[in-house]
């Protein structure tokens, strides 16, 4: 642990062929904790530490004597914090700022992404693996490349989808339900052309800047029915809706269905064939399937809701998951990601698990 006693006092010569400058480059493998013991033993304020950390890389202290420099550098270096040693001059230009947001892909590894999650964010393990379950999964708001990279690095390698998006050149979305009737009369200017609001006050609409979200968040004044979102953390499943008898082999090539299914397949429509599509990637993927003279459909599943059919289950099991009563149950509605966890591990468990007809 760090001590104010083991760092020189700051000085800022007028005159110092070897004044160093100490930059943090990365918050590396360091809990939170690191922003209270740094601010304490060099006696900067809290904000202006964690700033530097996360918003890294970032001068922390300038004009000291290069070899005092050195020294803290190897100091802040023992928290786990990535620190460097440059001559004294102008301050670094500042990173852009990202905001970030997870989405958990190994199931088998939730458990330690929670813990490796929260002591990165210096929370209780649940609560971190709670924020990737609830979507849109933000994680962290206003860092830098570098700390997305040491966050990177701190989760179980392919365990968590990472997206990072710079609010500043983001565009967003608007969902809007139960509006009033001078709201909807708001909302409507902004409406796109074939658009409209949907009986009882609801509306998406796509594509704002981030001063047009902020001014129509404003405008509308209802902050329980308004939800704005960043694009990038947005998620769509794909459905096919018409296949030609034909188009076997381009469905297999598009999304990976057998061609020895495909009747079957043809049978069941509409069928989901993709799921987790980014917003970014969705125009392009549709476009690939009406080329294959395939007919699909989008469906946001960010904040879709499903419920748990269990229909059997050993001893004890549902009770060690939270689950009251016994098989056969249903569940109720709860977040797409923490229901395909919930059923990953009742399966691993020994139970019989189907996704609910009854979903939201």
């Amino acid at each position: 642990m760090l001590e104010s006693s083991v760092f020189p006092s700051v000085a800022y010569p007028s005159v110092n062929p070897e004044a160093a400058d100490l930059l943090i480059t990365s918050i590396g493998n360091a809990s939170p904790r690191a922003a209270s013991v740094l601010s304490q033993a060099l006696d900067l304020p809290v904000e202006t530490v964690v700033d530097a950390l996360y918003r890294a890389p970032a001068r922390l202290l300038a004009g000291l004597p290069a070899a005092d420099a050195a020294r803290l550098a190897e100091l802040i270096g023992t928290l786990g914090v990535e620190a460097a040693v440059t001559p004294a001059g102008p301050a670094p230009a500042r990173a852009p700022s990202m905001d970030l947001a997870g989405e958990l892909i190994d199931l088998d590894a939730a458990d330690a992404v929670g813990v490796a999650l929260g002591r990165f964010l210096g929370m209780d393990p649940a609560a971190a693996l709670d924020l990737l379950l609830t979507p849109p999964g933000v994680i962290l708001g206003a860092v830098t490349e570098a700390t997305v990279r040491a966050l990177e690095a701190a989760l179980p390698a392919g365990a968590v989808r990472l997206t990072a998006s710079r609010p500043d050149e983001a565009r967003f979305a608007l969902f809007a339900s139960n509006l009033s009737h001078l709201q909807v009369g708001i909302l409507r200017q902004r409406l796109p052309a074939g658009a409209d609001i949907a009986p009882g006050g609801s509306a998406t609409v796509f594509d704002l800047s981030r001063s047009e979200a902020d001014g129509l968040w404003r405008r509308l004044k209802a902050p329980e029915q308004v939800r704005i979102v960043d694009q990038a953390f947005l998620r769509f499943t794909l459905e096919l809706v018409a296949a030609p008898p034909e188009s076997a082999a381009a469905l297999e090539m598009l999304a990976g269905v057998p061609a020895e299914d495909f009747q079957l397949l043809r049978q069941a429509l509409p069928i989901p064939i993709e799921a987790g599509v980014a917003f970014a990637d969705l125009e392009g993927r549709m476009a690939a399937y009406v080329e294959a003279n395939l007919t699909v459909r989008a469906e946001l599943e960010t904040f879709s809701h499903q419920a748990l059919d269990i229909l059997s289950a050993p001893e004890g099991v549902l009770a060690r998951m939270g689950l009251a009563g016994a098989a056969p149950l249903s569940t109720e509605l709860m977040p797409r990601p923490r229901a395909q966890l919930l059923r990953h591990r009742l399966e691993t468990a020994g139970a019989e698990v189907l996704f609910a007809e009854i979903r939201a």
